[in-house]
């Protein structure tokens, strides 16, 4: 499929979003299940926010009403929310929950190099038709890291094999779980091949964190707490984690940093201290 016709497809979602005014519960109910399972991949990068609390940011992909760069005006980042198309992000300015928004294509990002401390894009590399000219763009505007929270690639596990049949049955899919419906490919991110193409350029480190996560329709609505709405939640992530531990499944996602310079020796620790695997790429003796 063309890049012109997946931006076709994902400009109308995006439209279409921005016109029923579904905003994301962070904005309309953050007590509930749903808000609380998207604070709790946000929160993954405090890490980063407290260590440099001047940075500024820039989000890509954030065309649900801009909801990643609110958890960071949050926590007092200065950040820039973009998304291909800026008709829910204006709609948030509008409401007074965004600060700064603008319609950016990932591919061609129109801001000069470094011009951003860190950039984000969480849940939406995947959707990219052209992901790997997306990442090099990222990193191209980023100076100090580009921060990717996708869909995780590893090795094929047991159940594996049940995974597209449990998704049909629960949710009444009927796509593959390797294409969605805007005919775009799912490019799941895989930590080690990330490193090699940031190797490859030069760039200092990676970082990874995997971790599960579910969406039960019938219970996103539920207040978060001690509802049965979130405790079936977190007995659903609760399992996947137990066949993870036992490597009869791989985690569903992966927070993934990806470092052009090597971080200050504090902020390794609290990463490592947060649960991330860090590695140092290698050095090019040539360059």
């Amino acid at each position: 499929m063309s890049q012109e016709l997946s931006y076709q497809r994902h400009s109308s979602l995006e439209a279409d979003q921005a016109n029923a005014s579904r905003m994301p519960a962070c904005f309309t109910a953050p007590d509930t299940v749903d808000a609380w399972r998207h604070r709790r991949m946000h929160e993954m990068l405090l890490p980063l926010i407290e260590a440099d609390p001047q940075a500024m940011w820039m989000t890509v992909g954030d065309g649900s009403f801009g909801s990643d760069a609110y958890f960071l005006q949050q926590q007092g980042a200065d950040v820039l929310a973009t998304s291909l198309t800026d008709a829910s992000l204006r709609i948030a300015h509008e409401k007074g929950f965004l600060n700064k928004f603008a319609a950016v294509n990932a591919e061609e990002i129109p801001f000069a190099d470094d011009s951003f401390d860190y950039v984000l894009c969480k849940e939406a590399y995947h959707h990219f038709p052209r992901p790997a000219i997306a990442f090099y763009e990222m990193l191209r505007v980023a100076k100090e890291a580009v921060v990717l929270i996708e869909p995780y690639d590893g090795p094929k596990r047991l159940m594996e094999l049940v995974k597209e049949p449990m998704k049909k049955l629960l949710w009444g899919k009927t796509q593959t779980i390797h294409f969605e419906p805007s005919g775009n490919y799912i490019y799941r991110v895989n930590p080690k091949e990330m490193g090699k193409k940031l190797a490859a350029l030069g760039y200092a480190a990676v970082a990874y964190k995997t971790f599960n996560d579910i969406y039960l329709p019938q219970f996103g609505k539920s207040k978060s707490g001690g509802t049965a709405g979130h405790l079936m939640t977190r007995l659903a992530i609760f399992l996947q984690d137990i066949l993870c531990a036992f490597r009869l499944l791989n985690p569903g996602l992966v927070t993934l940093v990806c470092f052009k310079h090597m971080p200050s020796e504090p902020l390794l620790r609290e990463m490592k201290q947060s649960g991330f695997s860090v590695e140092k790429l290698p050095e090019n003796p040539y360059k």
